[in-house]
């Protein structure tokens, strides 16, 4: 199952040498990418910590509050995962110039976003609150090590995840899919991956273009498959690399891995929370990064694309659990 639900979010349908990259990231981690990835979350208890990073500012030359809505979107289901099925707090990290729609994306798909303190307090009550955290990053690279430091020390996540957040190159710059120098004022979330890593908390990064953070696991691979890839490859590498069509996706697949994992279908992204999302992020601000335009897009796809993707997983997810774990044979 877990081979099936890789298959279906690893189509390349904006044809940007993506498939290249599965075989190379499968091959470190030893099994389906979607298991890889969930199986960290598959044993989260009340009131433990899961870090994600995402937010990319698509159009930052014209304003650092201009971003797009793959990212955002799949989190937002993912943190609606780790409160929902396991009271765990969702801690999402993001540019300070877009935490309102980040925090107003998350709502929509169910969990209530507080600060840390009031997150604290939800899960220690018997009364149960589905709760999330957004918080901006430091763009000061000193301020922003200090500040990972001082987050993974005090939450101790059980894991850190990056979703569609561009990383650092060797060359200590940020570079988009042409691979062009777009530094200019982001956080440098990526610390959080290195300090989490330092202290062995698995890191997973799931990514769409070869530039963002945990494609440096794979760095040869982007070089080869990707234009600019060379140049563009971020330098941070995670344990467990989700390379996808679409990052979005890559946060449904996590979701199908850990339902079937854990036997609870309430985890599952479905095509109605993909159309609630997808419909509602114009309204918050949030752009589809291709056309740079406020439609229920994402990443130049149109809606049913990705609500049929949403489908194609739930179905999966749902006839895994419902068979114990084996498609049943097709009838002939």
């Amino acid at each position: 199952m877990y081979d099936l639900i890789d298959r279906i979010v690893s189509l390349d349908m904006g044809q940007r040498g993506m498939t290249g990259l599965y075989e190379p990231a499968r091959v470190l981690s030893g099994e389906p990418l979607s298991a890889a990835a969930a199986r960290p979350l598959s044993t989260l208890e009340r009131g433990d910590y899961v870090i994600i990073i995402t937010g990319s500012l698509t159009r930052a030359g014209v304003s650092s509050a201009i971003a797009e809505n793959d990212g955002p979107v799949g989190v937002a289901s993912l943190a609606r995962a780790i409160t929902h099925g396991f009271n765990a707090i969702p801690v999402i990290m993001v540019d300070e110039t877009i935490c309102d729609k980040v925090a107003a994306i998350t709502r929509v798909a169910g969990p209530n976003v507080v600060t840390l303190e009031q997150a604290q307090t939800a899960v220690a009550t018997p009364r149960y609150t589905s709760v999330a955290v957004v918080e901006g990053g430091k763009i000061d690279d000193a301020e922003a090590r200090a500040h990972a430091l001082s987050l993974v020390a005090d939450l101790n996540p059980k894991a850190v995840i990056s979703v569609e957040r561009s990383g650092l190159t060797k060359d200590g710059t940020y570079r988009n899919a042409r691979g062009e120098d777009y530094s200019e004022g982001r956080a440098r979330l990526d610390h959080i991956v290195l300090e989490a890593a330092k202290r062995n908390i698995p890191t997973i990064g799931i990514g769409d273009g070869g530039n963002e953070i945990g494609m440096g696991a794979i760095p040869d691979a982007v070089a080869e498959h990707i234009p600019h890839g060379a140049v563009l490859c971020s330098s941070i590498a995670t344990d467990v690399l989700f390379p996808v069509g679409v990052s979005n996706w890559g946060c449904y697949a996590v979701t199908a891995a850990l339902a079937i994992m854990t036997g609870n279908e309430d985890l599952i992204h479905t095509p109605d929370l993909e159309r609630r999302l997808l419909e509602a992020s114009p309204q918050i601000g949030l752009v589809d990064g291709t056309s740079g335009r406020l439609e229920p897009t994402a990443d130049g796809l149109p809606l049913s694309t990705h609500v049929g993707i949403a489908e194609l997983l739930q179905t999966t997810a749902q006839r895994a659990i419902r068979t114990g774990g084996a498609m049943p044979h097709a009838k002939v």
